[in-house]
């Protein structure tokens, strides 16, 4: 049986990047990361054990340092766009994580293009805590993304709240888009929402033709998903 040590001594994980588009230019602005354990759990497993197991920062952490390292030694920089990283609130509230975070973007001189995805399956405890934790890193040049949004009830305090520089839709409001009207509604108060505090809106779990063009007839910007392209290992681009 798998144990966070394991995961974390064996460094038994590696990760792939899918590409994020512009679609007015069908041009990739940057890669989200996501993490590919060796062993048999999912990536929810195996953050979940790690939580159990009280080493989710230790996980977290490495994940993120193995994820900038492998970047950059595939020989991606900054020209390549904007990297998207998960990573849990908890992390960032941590202490430790501001040297962290400055020592790694330093090494590889990535703060002016790396994004920190919130990763929704956390529940904020403390904005306050949260937010000032957020000004020291975005005094970086790091960015804040919230991922998902629209899966949770407390999604619209996190939007108020942390006032994220991007916003990624969940994808419940992407599936079988172009047959809801409902659903169109809400996709474009949000798409206003973040037009008129300056937040940048990505669709992401695009997976058909259809929801893809219609993403693009209500003016989303930014989008991601299997229909343009699955993530994979960067040498394979």
């Amino acid at each position: 049986m798998t144990s966070a040590e394991q995961l974390l001594n064996g460094r038994s994980f590696s990760h792939h990047f899918q590409p994020i588009y512009n679609l007015a230019t069908w041009r990739k602005i940057g890669y989200e990361v996501l993490l590919r354990p060796a062993c048999s759990l999912s990536p929810e497993e195996a953050f979940q054990l790690a939580e159990a197991e009280e080493k989710l920062y230790e996980l977290d952490t490495l994940s993120i340092q193995k994820a900038v390292e492998y970047y950059n030694n595939e020989g991606y920089t900054s020209r390549n766009g904007m990297l998207f990283i998960n990573v849990f609130p908890s992390t960032i509230s941590n202490p430790l994580f501001l040297s962290f975070i400055e020592k790694l973007t330093t090494q590889f001189q990535q703060s002016q293009n790396l994004i920190l995805e919130l990763n929704e399956s956390e529940r904020i405890e403390d904005y306050i805590v949260l937010n000032k934790a957020l000004q020291n890193i975005r005094k970086l040049g790091i960015k804040v993304a919230i991922d998902d949004f629209g899966k949770r009830y407390s999604d619209i305090a996190s939007l108020v709240e942390l006032k994220p520089d991007y916003v990624k839709l969940d994808r419940y409001l992407i599936s079988n888009l172009e047959q809801s009207k409902e659903k169109q509604f809400i996709v474009n108060c949000i798409k206003k929402y973040c037009a008129e505090f300056h937040t940048k809106l990505i669709i992401e779990g695009i997976e058909r033709p259809n929801e893809l063009a219609l993403a693009k007839y209500l003016g989303i910007p930014l989008a991601q998903g299997n229909v343009l392209s699955p993530p994979e290992d960067l040498n394979q681009y």
